[in-house]
């Protein structure tokens, strides 16, 4: 009984979990660096975070060529 409850849990937790692909970052980049922003401000790493920071915050190709 207790391991559906906790597969239950586990399911909702899951599926609150949305996040969006790096493809959409890159048609919505506003949104990606207001997303990148929000979640350095309040210290969150998620999948959701790492996409839109990898496209509100390009780096700099110059810079790791050496």
């Amino acid at each position: 009984m207790k391991i559906k409850f906790l597969f239950v849990v586990l399911i909702y937790i899951l599926a609150g979990c949305e996040h969006k692909s790096e493809e959409y970052y890159k048609a919505h980049p506003e949104e990606a660096r207001k997303r990148a922003l929000e979640c350095r401000h309040n210290a969150i790493i998620s999948l959701d975070c790492v996409n839109a920071y990898k496209v509100g915050f390009p780096r700099d190709e110059n810079l790791t060529q050496e």
